[in-house]
């Protein structure tokens, strides 16, 4: 039965990177033409309409909580991870982008100190200093290649982290549907505030490709809920990184994007350093079971 978990797990991240790759591909072919803020706000619509159906489906039951405070801190941190990501895919390679949002386990497994009271071992604190040397490997700072935008994946993945914390305590007792509902009225809320002035009336393909937004960035939080209930994080982690590959294929053939020999560099470090931050915390979890 742990097997069959297990492999529901990585089934389920699986198709939450995928859906999130093909989220990319979507927001970096609207920025080309539109406010970003305006493909925000489409992102917003559309997930709150999937939110109100799969609510429909589970009833209004689903949506009961007894942690709305970090349902708050959770949906709005995803706020901040989802604008900072979606300018970064308009001012940077979407490989660069992913890469360098990608070192958010390592931001979590820092910030859990503080915020959590957990204690990080030397080996644990080498990795997270290791992935970080990823991180400047592709954003090179001190040289002409480096500028301000480099550092919107960051701003993502500090945010980022910032939900993997909450997200870790609100698994035992709130519903995935819940989850998606309140993170898209919290960016709804936000892109209204920010509502583009220069915004622009989409055709026929780029409306549908606004909404379908919506879908993809639901399926990919849902998928992601559903490997945290199914599987060990240690098991689901390695295969967020199958995001690479999505996108790095769908960008060449998309876009024609090639990415640097810095990042495929930077990205293998960010990689392992996140695999090994995984199968540390799953193996103190186990240890604290077994005592």
């Amino acid at each position: 039965m742990k097997v069959n978990k297990n492999l529901l797990g990585i089934i389920f991240m699986s198709l939450a990177m995928f859906s999130l790759s093909l989220n990319d591909m979507i927001y970096k072919n609207l920025s080309f033409n539109f406010p970003v803020w305006e493909a925000i706000f489409f992102r917003a619509l559309s997930g709150v309409i999937i939110s109100l159906l799969l609510i429909y489906i589970s009833g209004f039951q689903s949506l009961k909580t007894k942690k709305p405070i970090r349902h708050f801190v959770r949906a709005f941190s995803a706020v901040g991870c989802v604008v900072f990501y979606v300018f970064g895919v308009k001012y940077l390679l979407l490989s660069e982008n992913i890469a360098i949002s990608h070192s958010a386990p390592l931001i979590a497994g820092f910030l859990a100190v503080p915020i959590l009271g957990e204690k990080i071992g030397i080996q644990r604190t080498l990795a997270i200093v290791v992935g970080f040397i990823g991180v400047l490997i592709i954003i090179k700072p001190g040289t002409d290649l480096f500028n301000l935008k480099s550092l919107l994946p960051i701003a993502s993945a500090i945010f980022m982290a910032s939900v993997y914390l909450t997200t870790r305590s609100l698994m035992n007792t709130e519903s995935s549907v819940s989850i998606v509902f309140y993170y898209s009225v919290a960016l709804l809320f936000t892109s209204i505030i920010f509502f583009p002035n220069n915004f622009i009336i989409p055709d026929t393909f780029n409306l549908i490709c606004a909404m379908s937004l919506g879908i993809m960035g639901s399926a990919g939080h849902f998928f992601m809920s559903q490997a945290a209930k199914h599987a060990d994080v240690a098991v689901t982690s390695p295969f967020e990184f199958t995001s690479f590959v999505f996108v790095g294929v769908m960008a060449y053939f998309f876009f024609k994007e090639v990415p640097s020999f810095s990042v495929i560099i930077g990205s293998l470090v960010i990689i392992l350093a996140g695999i090994f931050i995984a199968y540390r915390e799953n193996k103190i979890e186990n240890e604290i079971k077994n005592r």
